[in-house]
């Protein structure tokens, strides 16, 4: 990671270790929420081709590091008086930046493949906020890109697309996408009883007929399996238990939290687990051909 700091200064941090713990195929999901150090985790795999980004369409954007400073020693100093709780400042002192140069401030991380979802609004993310500083870059650090995302990307893009077209799921999270676009762009709110009641039954209708389609999609119990310290290092999962939840009780448990949002997150995880099974799929017949020809 490099940071500059007030006085423009560039330092480079991290550190050398050149094992590697895994060497598979690595997907990593993001949102409008992946802020501050989950960006530069996920810009430096994307800057070495080491990992796909899946998710919204960018992170939030946060490429600053703040210090606070409290007020009451400076206050003291100064032979001001005042409460020994005289309050903080809440500093800017930094930005930090990818391997290739580029900050994530305002820009954030874009996905390599963008995954339709509610939370991927402008209004979410710093470039929305009063006076943010602005995007720029640094020289690029020094290092050796892996290339592993690149030569399957637009595969991938391809098969994934086909997916949300299709997807019920998808077809819900679209309309979602509609309705908040449509709320947003009205400005003004009736002010007549009738039509606000008649509003809010609308939305109540609306979520209940969610809940029911949640409800008929948890007819399926879902198997479930337990994993502890003790076999965490062992291959392969473990038997399923014994005792699974009932239906009824994971239908239950569904509606009692935000039913919708809860939807929307299980289908863009099975999305991105999707993806990550395709990559590995590709991976596995390009080095199966790359054995072959090298056996001849």
């Amino acid at each position: 990671m490099q940071t500059r700091g007030p006085a423009g200064d560039i330092e480079i941090s991290g550190e050398d270790n050149s094992s590697q713990l895994y060497s598979g195929p690595l997907v990593v999901l993001t949102s409008r929420f992946s802020a501050s150090a989950s960006e530069i985790l996920a810009g430096a795999l994307q800057d070495y081709g080491r990992a796909l980004i899946v998710g919204d369409s960018s992170t939030f954007g946060k490429g600053t590091v703040q210090s606070i400073l409290p007020l009451a020693p400076i206050l003291k100093q100064y032979g001001v008086a005042g409460a020994d709780n005289a309050g903080e400042l809440k500093v800017t002192i930094r930005k930090f930046y990818r391997p290739s140069g580029a900050s994530t401030q305002l820009q954030g991380v874009k996905a390599d493949i963008v995954i339709p979802s509610t939370s991927d609004l402008n209004e979410i993310g710093e470039s929305a906020m009063k006076d943010p500083l602005p995007w720029d870059t640094l020289p690029s650090a020094r290092f050796a890109k892996e290339n592993r995302v690149e030569p399957v990307l637009e595969a991938l893009r391809a098969k994934s697309a086909r997916r949300v077209a299709t997807g019920n799921g998808f077809a819900w999270i679209r309309s979602e996408i509609a309705f908040g676009k449509q709320s947003r762009a009205t400005k003004s709110v009736s002010l007549n009883e009738v039509e606000r009641r008649d509003e809010k039954d609308q939305l109540k209708a609306r979520q209940k007929t969610r809940e029911h389609e949640l409800a008929g999609q948890s007819g399926k119990t879902p198997r479930a399996y337990e994993i502890t310290l003790k076999d965490a290092d062992t291959p392969g999962l473990p038997p399923p238990l014994t005792q699974q939840p009932s239906p009824t009780k994971v239908a239950a448990e569904s509606a009692e939290d935000d039913a919708s949002s809860e939807s929307d997150r299980e289908v863009i995880m099975n999305e991105a687990e999707r993806i990550l099974a395709d990559y590995i799929g590709m991976e596995e017949k390009a080095a199966a051909v790359e054995f072959s020809i090298s056996r001849k």
